[in-house]
């Protein structure tokens, strides 16, 4: 788990547990991208669900209520945004969201993520994620 921002982190499915079991970051939401569902939960943590396919672009509208989920849930603690490895989906949500909000441009974000830990962000997705921020 890599803390991005004061209260965003991004992270792999495996980060889930550590919430559910220490929560040593506080996480007061999770948002899951992966399609198998967070199984150990933690009493307190919120749990939301965006199912992804980590190959596919992102479906018109999708991005979205990510957004809206992460800008409601960042307002009262952090959040945790894990994808199957970590590496695409979940970076590319939080530079999304970073972009929205006016932090910096989503190419600037992924940029200050990769130096904070490895990323590898599908062409494909980066790709319909800039068309929907537009």
């Amino acid at each position: 788990m890599t803390r991005i921002w004061d209260r965003l982190f991004i992270g792999e499915i495996a980060d889930t547990r550590e919430v559910a079991e220490s929560n040593a970051f506080r996480v007061g939401t999770v948002i899951s991208l992966c399609r198998e569902p967070v199984r150990i939960r933690r009493g307190g943590v919120n749990y939301l669900s965006f199912p992804v396919v980590e190959t596919h672009p992102m479906p018109t509208g999708w991005l979205d209520p990510i957004i809206d989920a992460l800008f409601e849930n960042v307002r009262w603690g952090r959040v945790l945004v894990a994808c199957s490895e970590g590496t695409s989906w979940a970076p590319i949500v939080a530079a999304a969201w970073m972009h929205v909000v006016g932090c910096k441009d989503i190419d600037a974000a992924l940029a200050d993520i990769a130096m904070l830990r490895p990323i590898e962000p599908s062409a494909v997705v980066l790709a319909s994620a800039r068309r929907a921020l537009c």
